[in-house]
């Protein structure tokens, strides 16, 4: 009779024991966060998610967010405040470049006196070929005044090129100075850049398109209009002695 009477002791302790085991997942989860990166030009803006400040100034990056769609806004004192949205993804870094843009006035130089700038072959040291766009002054690119130059009246000694160019395109000059066509005519029709480096950006200007304003992207960080509104002195557009712009 003992020997029959454990086998159902030793059934009833087998259920109670998986009874007591636990199944269940884990009740605190980990939550995955993701991270933004941003950059700015200039550089040094304030960063706000959802309209609260982060402590942190472009370039940096903001921590732990979980994933979603998030409103980020930078603020830098002389420049609008920029609102854009980033999408965050857990375990990722999302990053992204804003250029700011400038809350001062829009100059318009040489108007209503055009910029005389020459060809940089067959002229004198009076003829500048070259141009400071920051105050709309032209120098020769061999003058004391050189190293301020953005940009030059390019031709070759056989008269066959004939093109506005980047100042660090002749040797000695570093300014950098980039290109695109701005698709209009007036230089005053409040138009916006396209944001460089994208959007067909050169660092050459056929000195033949008298009938579109160009956008320019200095060395400095801004952005220029710049139009040519006159060629002579040679055989006309594509062939002159010098070029009027604004």
């Amino acid at each position: 009779m003992k020997k029959y009477f454990a086998l159902p002791l030793l059934f009833i302790l087998g259920v109670f024991l998986a009874s007591c085991s636990d199944n269940s997942t884990n009740p605190n989860p980990v939550t995955e966060t993701g991270s933004i990166f941003i950059t700015s030009s200039p550089a040094g803006a304030q960063i706000f998610v959802n309209g609260d400040d982060k402590g942190v100034v472009t370039p940096d990056s903001v921590t732990g967010l979980t994933a979603g769609n998030y409103n980020v806004t930078l603020k830098l004192s002389g420049y609008r405040d920029t609102t854009f949205s980033m999408t965050v993804t857990a375990n990722f870094q999302t990053t992204k470049f804003v250029t700011l843009t400038s809350t001062l006035s829009t100059t318009l130089f040489g108007s209503p006196t055009p910029i005389r700038i020459y060809e940089t072959t067959g002229t004198t040291a009076s003829q500048p070929s070259g141009l400071e766009l920051s105050t709309g002054t032209a120098y020769g690119v061999s003058s004391s005044n050189a190293d301020k130059i953005d940009l030059y009246y390019y031709t070759n000694s056989s008269f066959t090129v004939h093109e506005i160019r980047s100042a660090d395109m002749i040797s000695g000059l570093t300014r950098q100075t980039y290109f695109v066509d701005g698709g209009s005519a007036d230089l005053t029709d409040g138009a916006s850049s396209p944001t460089y480096p994208l959007g067909g950006w050169t660092q050459t200007m056929s000195d033949a398109d008298n009938s579109d304003y160009y956008f320019i992207y200095t060395d400095d960080g801004h952005y220029v209009k710049l139009k040519i509104i006159n060629a002579g002195g040679g055989t006309g557009p594509g062939d002159p002695a010098y070029l009027d712009v604004q």
